[in-house]
């Protein structure tokens, strides 16, 4: 996020020609650019850095050829919402880049690309240096990583991991790995090998190999299998050194289809419990289990069997992770994970089980104090109308209210978190958007949890929030930066507890009228058919105050008066110049103003987003020429008495003959 001021062209219709202002505005969301991956392809390597002074640079991408050459890889340079500078290779060849002329201020690099078929995994290096000496890298804007194709693309049931370790100290390294056989045990144990740079240190390390290890950066490489049906499963890797060192990795990796952790700290050695609770919303689950663990140590797990309890075990203070596990029965349905100590609730957590066209979500909402609230959910029909729309609150594991169909249900909670279950079925064509969220009851509500959700079978969607600290008009503008292609759908959707303030399909500028609180940005972009990737820009600006001023009569005669009439919006303030104008003004209004000789009148309003000024000139004329009296009389004025007395003559004489 950063830079690029922009300006705005502000014009009036008024009687007299005025001169057109700009206003420089304020971002309330600084331009950044999202890069969007397709289902199955890498993730992308994203990474900020600021150059402090202007220069020249040239950015350097490589593969290191490790486990083997990258089918392709593709980097690029942003700033702010626009790219700088972006290169290619594709295999054979190893390396590309491009340079960025007059380099100041921060930036974003982005690297993706396809790994080799052979090995689904593959390392580069990218290299940010000066243009007078291309191999003096500044360290802080350079990197290494990898590409590693998700294991959905290939085979579902295959994962692959690739960690890079950094040894400073010669020493002798235990690695220990196990299947933690969650929810079901491996298929294919873990195979791991270890590389340095493109030399393989240990190819098929077996659990336990000691090797030892001079201080570098090495790469170490991770493959395993789940077992069908569940297509799912958990190991931990270890690898301590010395006595007294902190080991170089002890965690647990998901294999196949079972989602990332989530995360709770313990603040010191004591016993939990760990819990689940399948809410049959819409429907049953047929099955689900979640597993504690402390980095590459099982503490505990469950399931939400009928002869299942909770686990209690004892876990050592810092991280522990809870992986959850769960298959649909015969439609979508929601779970309930909770960790707890003896002196309260460590982690709450909850999610939804696909089945079909049905998606099922659960959202927790932050701690609620006791009291009555209405929760809403809401179908946008943005970009199309949802098939169907279910609605649930729980809290400790009781439902609530539900409704079968989008609706706002009223209920009574009691001091805590409460949970949010939607089941939403997909538009027969495209993607749609929901929103869920929590207010207060009573005279004032107040708006306690808003989250706005994309329902697409390629999830390929984004949100965030923003908060928004003054009120106003604001300018949201989304942009296809075409790269490296045009979108095949960018939509997105501004919205605020549950209300849509503005939305726009492919890209473009629209104005949403806003109050401080917050504001949920919801996004569904789809690259472009053929293309694994694609990159949009958004920016939120303060719209800019817009001004006018007018004057009537004009032009008026020199010492007459003249009325100044002036209108603004988006401003906080106001102040006039030109003779009985100076000072501060309302932002609307008008002013008599006595006008000796020809004015300017200038109103320069401020706000936010910027300042403008507007101007007229009112233009005097000559005072018509005026009679004093006791002067000889001109020869024109005694014609005219003269017509006059003729015509007195006449009628006088008319009138005799009558008589």
């Amino acid at each position: 996020m950063i830079q690029v001021p922009r300006k705005w062209l502000l014009t009036a219709a008024l009687l007299t020609p005025t001169l057109v202002g700009y206003a420089q505005s304020t971002d309330s969301l600084p331009p950044e650019t999202v890069l969007v991956g397709a289902t199955g392809t890498a993730a992308a390597t994203q990474e900020t850095f600021t150059i402090a002074a202007a220069q020249n640079l040239v950015v350097t991408l490589t593969d290191l050829q490790v486990p083997a050459e990258l089918s392709n890889a593709t980097v690029v340079v942003t700033q702010g919402g626009a790219i700088v500078g972006e290169a290619t290779f594709a295999a054979p060849a190893t390396s590309a880049n491009f340079a960025i002329t007059g380099a100041v201020g921060q930036y974003t690099l982005y690297v993706f690309g396809a790994p080799n078929t052979s090995f689904s995994v593959g390392t580069f290096t990218v290299c940010v240096a000066p243009s007078s000496g291309a191999s003096n890298c500044i360290q802080d804007a350079s990197l290494s990583g990898n590409i590693s194709t998700p294991a959905a693309a290939a085979n579902p049931a295959v994962s692959t991991v690739s960690l890079n370790l950094t040894v400073s100290t010669a020493a002798s390294y235990t690695f220990t790995f196990a299947d933690e056989q969650f929810p079901v045990a491996l298929q294919v144990a873990p195979n791991l090998a270890l590389f340095q740079g493109n030399q393989a240190i240990q190819l098929g390390i077996q659990s336990g190999t000691v090797l030892n290890l001079t201080p570098g950066t090495y790469t170490l490489l991770a493959i395993a299998q789940a077992a069908a049906p569940a297509n799912a499963g958990l190991y931990g890797i270890s690898i301590a050194g010395p006595a007294g060192t902190t080991p170089l990795l002890n965690n647990s990796f998901p294999v196949g289809s079972l989602s990332a952790p989530f995360q709770s700290n313990n603040p010191s050695a004591q016993s939990l419990t760990l819990k689940m609770t399948d809410f049959a919303f819409p429907t049953p689950l047929a099955s689900a289990s979640a597993l504690a663990t402390s980095g590459a140590t099982v503490l505990g797990s469950t399931s939400n069997a009928a002869t299942a309890t909770p686990a209690v075990f004892t876990a050592p203070s810092g991280p522990v992770q809870i992986w959850s596990f769960a298959t649909a029965g015969a439609g979508a349905g929601t779970y309930e994970v909770d960790l707890t100590s003896p002196s309260g609730s460590l982690l709450r957590t909850a999610a939804g089980v696909n089945n079909g066209d049905s998606l099922a979500f659960a959202f927790v909402t932050p701690a609620l104090a006791a009291g009555s609230y209405q929760a809403t959910a809401s179908d946008f029909q943005f970009p199309a109308v949802l098939q169907g729309l279910q609605f649930a609150v729980a809290q400790n594991d009781v439902i609530l209210q539900q409704a079968a169909m989008a609706s706002s249900l009223n209920f009574t909670a009691v001091a805590g978190t409460v949970v949010l279950l939607v089941d939403a079925t997909t538009p027969t064509a495209g993607n749609g958007l929901f929103d869920v969220n929590v207010q207060t009851t009573g005279a004032s509500p107040e708006l306690v949890f808003d989250k706005t959700q994309a329902v697409s079978a390629s999830n390929l969607f984004d949100s965030q929030t923003i908060n928004l600290g003054t009120s106003g008009n604001f300018n949201v503008t989304l942009t296809d930066l075409k790269f490296p292609a045009q979108f095949q759908d960018l939509d997105l959707v501004v919205s605020s507890g549950g209300v849509v303030l503005g939305k726009i399909i492919g890209g473009g500028t629209f104005s949403i009228a806003a109050t401080p609180g917050a504001y949920q940005l919801t996004f569904v972009a789809t690259p472009a058919a053929m293309q694994q990737y694609g990159m949009y820009a958004i920016q939120i600006v303060n719209a800019p105050p817009m001004a006018t001023l007018s004057a009537s009569p004009n032009p008026v005669a020199a010492g007459v008066a003249t009325t100044l009439t002036w209108t603004s919006t988006d401003a906080t303030s106001c102040t006039g110049s030109g003779t009985g104008f100076d000072g501060n003004q309302a932002d609307s209004g008008s002013l008599s103003v006595s006008v000796g000789a020809t004015t300017t009148y200038t109103l320069t309003c401020t706000g936010p987003g910027g300042e403008i000024s507007q101007s007229v000139t009112v233009t005097t004329t000559a005072a018509p020429a005026t009679s004093h009296g006791g002067g000889a009389l001109d020869f024109p004025l005694l014609g005219l008495i003269g017509v006059v007395a003729v015509v007195r003559s006449r009628r006088k004489y008319q009138v005799a003959r009558l008589s």
